[in-house]
Formats: C-alpha cells, structure tokens, sequence
C-alpha cells in the first residue's frame, strides 16, 4: 500500500525538523517516488528552479576554454533554445560540450530537459544540466 504525498512529506518534515521548507520537501517526494515535475513553458521558468522544459534549437555555439579559479583549464558551450513563449540558453560544462555531436543534434532539434537547472543571468534565463538533469531528442 503506498503512502500519500502529504504523509510522506510529514514524515519528511518530521524527519528534518523544520529545516527545510515544503517545496524542497515535495520536490525530494516526488524525486524518490520516480515522478517527473510537469513541463513548463520558457516564460514561465523561474530562478532558481529545477525544471522540465521542451524546446527548440535555434542556435549552437562554439566551445570555449577558459582558465579555472581552482587551476586547470575548463570547457563551455552554449545552446540557444526557444519555444513558443520565449528563448533562453542551455549552458553546457566540461565532458558535456561534445552532447550537440554526439546525439546529433542541429538547429531545428526539439530537446526536453529534465530535470535541470535554472537560473538568471546577466544574459537572460540559463539553464544547466547539472549531475541529475538529462538532455534528449524528441524525435
């Protein structure tokens, strides 16, 4: 028998005592559970928020190299991406660079991300892979 939303995010809030607020704890709820965030729109992302988005490739950007503050040298790349709401960037980092090659992907691809990361910038809306988020091909 499977417990309900609200009695697993009470035993969570039990559990941390109060340290952490209600949306982390349906977010982490909903984590365990398998259960996917719904789709939104670009327009409607926020900063700072974990989000689900499918959008339009309109612009894939060369990589960059630049020198870390930890020493060593990183990698950037930029995807401009768009749906009928608005447009934003996806920023990839280091070993993901290479994901426009690898899955083939070229301006006109519809990509979902899931379960990514984003946040404002001084170029606009940003969104990042991170560890957990994923980038696929609709079609």
């Amino acid at each position: 028998m499977s417990d309900s939303l609200e009695s697993k995010m009470a035993r969570l809030r039990d559990e941390f005592g109060g340290l952490v607020d209600d949306a982390t704890i349906r977010k982490l709820v909903l984590s365990e559970g398998g259960i996917k965030m719904a789709s939104k729109k670009i327009a409607e992302i926020k900063d700072r928020e974990e989000i689900t988005v499918t959008a339009t490739v309109s612009k894939i950007n060369p990589t960059r190299t630049f020198n870390k503050r930890t020493g060593g040298q990183g990698k950037v790349r930029n995807i401009d991406v768009q749906d009928e709401s608005g447009n934003c960037r996806i920023t990839l980092w280091d070993e993901d660079v290479d994901l426009p090659e690898s899955m083939e992907i070229t301006v006109g691809t519809e990509l979902v991300l899931t379960d990514c990361y984003a946040k404002q910038s001084d170029y606009g809306l940003d969104i990042s892979k991170g560890k957990k988020g994923k980038i696929e091909k609709v079609n």
